[in-house]
């Protein structure tokens, strides 16, 4: 899914925030205007090539807003026993899926999904120290459920449908993580190479297809996703006397996209 930056930083960035999605929604609309006026007509019955048996794969991009939460524990040296919580904005930046599904009933599919996500996140400070990390991505691969409801327009080409994604994103590399400690402090600034554990996500999912040609689909929907396991990452801080901490991190957050899709 391609994704457009979000901003999170006063009303000014609200204003924002808002204004994309409002234009988001006028997007789609006319979208879906023209879709229903320059498609041609179908040679089969509505949905005939989208049916038990049938397989679909397709794309999609869209907007996404992700926020992520992390809690930091010493472990080690100076910062033994201190804890510690912060969230940050994770800025997406782009990404994209492929996606495959097999119908094992005419309203109830099963699939994969493969996605690449990149983000540019905020800084974060969950004890003393401001962490600031470079753009990283994160892959995602997905088990996903859809039930298809039966169409509901008169030409019979509009089919809302519900479904469950659970994903597996591998480790994930933050990249070079700088470290800057309260000029109160006179701890000199430093960085290091910081790579997350992987983690597991599941997210809830809601959209509609159009069908284009007997055979092509134009799909809109939007899914939230929650982190149900955390990516750790322990970080040892020079300037500290080499102390640890273990820092978890739970992202979180909506994507709305649309796509297309083929049926065979």
């Amino acid at each position: 899914m391609m994704f457009s930056t979000t901003s999170k930083d006063g009303r000014r960035g609200l204003q924002r925030t808002d204004s994309k999605r409002s234009v988001l929604v006028a997007v789609c609309t006319m979208v879906l205007a023209s879709c229903a006026s320059m498609t041609p007509a179908l040679e089969e019955p509505p949905f005939e090539e989208f049916s038990r048996g049938s397989t679909l794969i397709g794309v999609t991009t869209g907007w996404a807003h992700f926020r992520g939460k992390a809690k930091a524990a010493g472990q080690t040296g100076v910062l033994e026993g201190q804890t510690g919580t912060d969230t940050a904005t994770l800025n997406a930046n782009y990404g994209g899926a492929i996606k495959l599904q097999h119908l094992v009933t005419d309203n109830f599919a099963l699939g994969g999904i493969f996605e690449v996500r990149s983000f540019s996140p905020d800084s974060l400070q969950p004890l003393n120290a401001t962490l600031r990390a470079e753009d990283f991505e994160t892959y995602h691969l997905a088990l996903s459920g859809r039930y298809y409801f039966d169409s509901f327009d008169g030409a019979r080409r509009l089919r809302p449908y519900l479904g469950l994604d659970l994903s597996y994103v591998p480790e994930v590399k933050l990249g070079e993580v700088s470290v800057d400690y309260p000029s109160s402090s006179g701890f000199p600034s430093e960085s290091q190479e910081v790579t997350g554990s992987d983690y597991w996500a599941i997210g809830g999912v809601g959209g509609v297809n159009y069908l284009l040609t007997d055979s092509l689909i134009f799909e809109l929907g939007a899914f939230y996703e929650y982190a149900v396991t955390t990516s750790n990452a322990t970080i040892a801080f020079d300037s500290l006397g080499g102390a640890q901490a273990e820092l978890a991190l739970r992202p979180q957050g909506l994507v709305v996209f649309g796509g297309l899709s083929y049926s065979f």
